[in-house]
């Protein structure tokens, strides 16, 4: 600039028009991306959900390798704990054995508790307030096994957990193996079932909140959750891990393994 000449170019500052438009701009822009982003953040929840039910599943399947065929036990508060259960669950460690000895979880190395949980499976309050009426405590993990037990038919474990009865000191084992399975390509064998009652997670009330390591898919037992956009990631027999609705998880043919 020459001696004398005046600046004319010198810029001013912003005026609160011009500031209350950039902020409605970037107002804008975030109501746009918030559905968005949350949107990629549940898809990314439950891709992490397939792949903990992809090694679940293949924890079972070792597990069947190295015991004759023979499916783990059927873990539920109603045949009490014993040392075939799938997965040690139960919170009272002064009497039971920890997480980290569960039959299946001990199959594959490294799996911790996040790997039994669904990112999006929280929320522990509603199982925290339920009254079980024993020393086991909530179960705070997400999945469950399919375990008709002994209640559909006296005689015989339909599967697809093994089932031991106890009664006093004599306990007497149901076991069942994976050549019973048929199709086992379309028989759920991990499900996903509600943890609290968001309204999102699927269930009616707290009898159909997940409380042991046992899925009962008789109508009007355990309905599979709907967290992931109305549906549930479940492991068929097979291995392979899909997402599918309550309805699914109501029919027989996806269900009974003998069927």
């Amino acid at each position: 600039m020459r001696p004398g000449e005046q600046n004319n170019c010198r810029r001013g500052a912003f005026t609160l028009v011009e500031l209350l438009v950039v902020i409605a701009i970037i107002a804008i822009l975030a109501a746009i991306l918030m559905p968005v982003i949350s949107a990629a953040q549940k898809r990314a929840a439950q891709t992490t959900c397939i792949n903990n039910q992809k090694q679940l599943a293949l924890g079972v399947q070792i597990y069947l390798n190295d015991n004759s065929s023979v499916f783990p036990g059927i873990a539920s508060r109603t045949y009490g704990f014993q040392t075939a259960d799938w997965i040690y669950w139960r919170t009272n460690m002064a009497v039971y054995p920890s997480f980290q000895e569960s039959p299946v979880v001990a199959a594959v190395p490294g799996l911790q508790p996040a790997s039994v949980r669904c990112p999006l499976d929280g929320n522990f309050m509603d199982r925290l307030n339920i009254n079980y009426g024993d020393d086991y405590g909530p179960y705070l993990y997400s999945y469950s096994m399919t375990g008709f037990g002994m209640e559909y038919d006296a005689t015989a474990d339909m599967g697809l957990t093994t089932v031991i009865v106890t009664s006093g000191s004599q306990s007497t084992a149901y076991p069942f193996k994976d050549a019973s399975v048929k199709n086992p390509a379309g028989k759920i064998m991990l499900a996903e079932e509600p943890g609290s009652l968001n309204p999102d997670d699927g269930a009616s009330d707290t009898q159909f909140v997940i409380n042991d390591g046992r899925w009962d898919p008789v109508p009007g037992s355990d309905p599979l959750t709907t967290r992931h956009g109305g549906k549930a990631d479940v492991a068929f027999v097979d291995g392979h891990v899909e997402p599918e609705n309550q309805a699914f998880g109501q029919n027989p043919n996806n269900t009974v393994p003998n069927q």
